[in-house]
């Protein structure tokens, strides 16, 4: 009770303190840098009494100290100007102001907490990257040697192959992959071209976000041309995608995508039986007219990647307007 009663009256001559200031100033409010100040210059002379009462063996013993524990009590005791002291806290997450809490205290605070911060960030990037959990970063990983894979089959078929275009009619899987593997390359190169302040912008990010998507999502293409294994109700028109955007038709281009991915059947998404009757021709949606865009998903996402590259071939090429989709 006797140390409540000592805070009590600490603040209320505080309080009467601050009320002259203002009696004396002729204003409604007073700046904070004023009370601290006036908070000062009342424990001063406190502070000096407690200074002068110490004994010749407490100081003696304080000088005896080694040179690493004086060196926090200075830098503690060097107070900050209040905007400054202010800013750092608020950079470290810290209250500015706890209860009762005077400037030596603030101060005191901040640089414990600067410590633990430091001690943190060292244990970071010491012995706590050490032990990693093995699941952590696995798509990373995967994607990682999915590219190195991407690149060492790129190198391998340059090098091999010189003439392109006449093997390209013979081999579609390689036709198909180098051509869409180019536009991906191309398009990644020009992003990262670009100025920083159209990178920063939001249409920038968005582009960008836009390109590693259609990145992760044509690679089960990328590995099916590489292994020769591409659907044969696929592939086809592919090629002719392929062969019309060589050619600058991305009208025609279009419509084959068209034609992969909606497909031509009576009803594309698959659905013959509605109601009790059979509908005409039922035995006539074969695969060839079936909408395959619909029937996985690893399917839809590269099929919607290649139409994405089909929209950037176009916007990089130099046709005319009839030759364009709108």
């Amino acid at each position: 009770m006797e140390a409540l009663m000592r805070v009590m009256a600490a603040k209320k001559r505080e309080v009467s303190a601050v009320q002259e200031k203002k009696s004396s100033k002729k204003e409604k409010y007073l700046r904070r840098e004023e009370v601290e100040s006036l908070l000062e210059e009342e424990e001063a002379p406190t502070k000096k009494r407690k200074l002068d009462q110490t004994t010749p063996e407490s100081s003696k013993t304080i000088e005896n100290d080694t040179e690493q524990t004086e060196t926090p009590q200075k830098e503690s005791e060097a107070l900050l100007a209040w905007p400054d002291l202010r800013r750092r806290l608020r950079e470290l997450g810290e209250p500015i102001t706890l209860f009762g809490e005077s400037m030596q205290d603030r101060m005191t605070r901040l640089r414990r907490v600067e410590m633990d911060a430091v001690t943190k960030h060292e244990d970071e990037l010491g012995a706590g990257h050490d032990i990693r959990n093995r699941f952590v970063g696995g798509e990373d990983a995967q994607r990682e040697q999915n590219e190195a894979e991407d690149e060492e089959f790129a190198t391998e078929e340059s090098e091999k192959n010189k003439n392109k275009e006449k093997e390209d009619d013979q081999d579609q899987d390689k036709m198909v992959y180098r051509f869409f593997k180019g536009m991906l390359q191309r398009w990644e190169k020009d992003l990262a071209n670009r100025p920083d302040h159209v990178k920063r912008t939001a249409q920038g990010k968005i582009a960008v976000k836009t390109m590693k998507q259609c990145k992760d999502y044509i690679r089960p293409l990328f590995k099916l041309c590489k292994q020769r294994q591409v659907p044969q109700d696929i592939l086809p028109n592919l090629v002719d995608i392929v062969k019309f955007c060589r050619q600058g038709e991305f009208v025609m281009a279009n419509d084959a995508y068209i034609k992969l991915a909606i497909g031509n059947a009576a009803w594309p998404i698959g659905v013959t039986m509605v109601g009790i009757h059979e509908r005409t021709g039922r035995e006539k949606i074969n695969s060839n007219k079936q909408a395959h865009v619909m029937n996985n998903e690893s399917q839809r996402k590269y099929l919607t990647s290649v139409k994405r590259l089909i929209s950037y071939a176009q916007s990089i090429s130099n046709v005319l307007p009839s030759k364009r989709v709108l």
